[in-house]
C-alpha cells in the first residue's frame, strides 16, 4: 500500500512541477496548466494524509474510500471553478451569499473534507490505533534503550 501511494505521491509532485514548468516557459499559460496544478496539489495533499492514516502496509477500506472520494470532491471543485466563466461582479450568481466559483471552491475544499475527515477517522479509530502488542513492544524497546543508558 505504501508503494503505490509513493508512487501516486510522485506522479502528484510531478504533475504539479509540469504545471509550474508551463507556466514558466511560455509567456502565455497554456490553458490545462492550472487544471494540471489543481488536480497535482489535492493528490499531493490527499496521498500525504494517506501515508500518514497507512498502518502495517495496509488501510482500511472506508479511509481508502475516504481519500478516493475527498480527492475528486477537491480536485473537482478547482477544475469545476476553473472551466466556469468569470461572471464576478454585480448581478453575477450567488451560492449562500458568495460568487458561484468562489462558493464552489469555499464550500468543497474548505467545508465539506472538515465535515468528513473527522467521522472517518473516527468510524477506524480502534482498527488505527495501537494494540496492546504494539504497546508492549514499545514498552519492551523503551525498557532496553533505558538499559543502554544507564550502562
Amino acid at each position: 500500500m505504501k508503494r503505490l501511494l509513493i508512487r501516486l505521491l510522485a506522479a502528484s509532485c510531478g504533475l504539479v512541477a509540469i504545471a509550474y514548468a508551463a507556466m514558466f516557459v511560455s509567456a502565455t499559460p497554456p490553458s490545462w496548466a492550472p487544471i494540471a496544478l489543481a488536480i497535482g496539489a489535492n493528490g499531493v495533499i490527499m496521498t500525504l494524509m494517506a501515508i500518514g492514516a497507512v498502518r502495517h502496509d495496509t488501510m482500511p477500506r472506508s479511509l481508502v474510500w475516504t481519500f478516493v472520494g475527498l480527492f475528486v470532491l477537491c480536485a473537482g471543485a478547482f477544475v469545476v471553478a476553473l472551466l466556469m466563466p468569470a461572471q464576478e461582479g454585480v448581478g453575477g450568481p450567488l451560492l449562500l451569499g458568495l460568487p458561484l466559483r468562489a462558493a464552489i471552491v469555499l464550500y468543497g475544499v474548505g467545508v465539506l473534507p472538515i465535515a468528513i475527515l473527522p467521522f472517518a477517522y473516527a468510524l477506524t479509530f480502534e482498527s488505527s490505533t495501537l494494540s496492546e502488542d504494539d504497546l508492549d513492544r514499545v514498552r519492551k524497546a523503551h525498557a532496553s534503550m533505558r538499559v543502554r543508558e544507564d550502562a
